[in-house]
């Protein structure tokens, strides 16, 4: 008789986690399924959300977990609190648990709910960070806040809005705000530091 044992699978150091990433003040849903180590410190999570959502990585930023602020380390007054000393599995050890995450801008800060889908091994060779799946395109460069977003949007949908064609002009060619390019995602988190694949 054959052996019907299945391959074994290796893995690499650590864990991984498949986060839900949701723009939040938006009628329309702006959403990225991401594959990250569980590793990754707080800052460096910043940067993947930032990067997957379209969003400038260099915005002042902090998290909120339980009633707890984890801040930007450029305005930290206590390390433990500073986001590149936290790390991922710290604050969301298992699935279920939810991060909220705001990254200022001029006008209003973009908020982020971060939800915690799966968490396992590591296999050998697995990229991350990484992007899954994602709905609704990123925010246009420069459209600071969901406010600003939201109007773009509404003066789009209106044919006679004497903006529509002002702001058509000022938007990337062929926008379409329903459209996620996941390969220009993943191309962005590629240039990411660290999160190399496991040896």
């Amino acid at each position: 008789m054959g052996s019907s044992a299945r391959p074994r699978i290796r893995h690499g150091e650590g864990h991984v986690a498949v986060l839900r990433l949701e723009v939040l003040d938006l009628r329309q849903p702006i959403w990225r399924r991401v594959l990250v180590s569980m590793r990754a410190s707080l800052l460096e999570l910043h940067g993947i959300i930032q990067h997957s959502l379209g969003q400038d990585p260099t915005d002042e930023h902090h998290f909120e977990v339980d009633g707890v602020r984890y801040v930007d380390p450029g305005v930290a007054d206590h390390p433990r609190r500073a986001t590149d000393q936290t790390s991922i599995a710290t604050l969301a050890p298992g699935p279920g648990t939810r991060i909220l995450h705001l990254a200022a801008t001029e006008s209003e800060p973009w908020r982020h709910v971060v939800t915690v889908e799966q968490v396992g091994p590591r296999l050998v060779g697995q990229r991350v960070p990484l992007c899954l799946d994602g709905g609704g395109a990123a925010p246009p460069d420069d459209c600071d806040g969901p406010r600003r977003y939201t109007a773009l949007l509404d003066a789009l949908a209106a044919p006679f809005d004497p903006r529509a064609a002002e702001l058509r002009e000022w938007l990337p060619e062929h926008f379409d705000p329903a459209y996620v390019d996941l390969n220009a995602v993943n191309a962005q988190l590629g240039r990411l530091p660290k999160h190399r694949p496991a040896a």
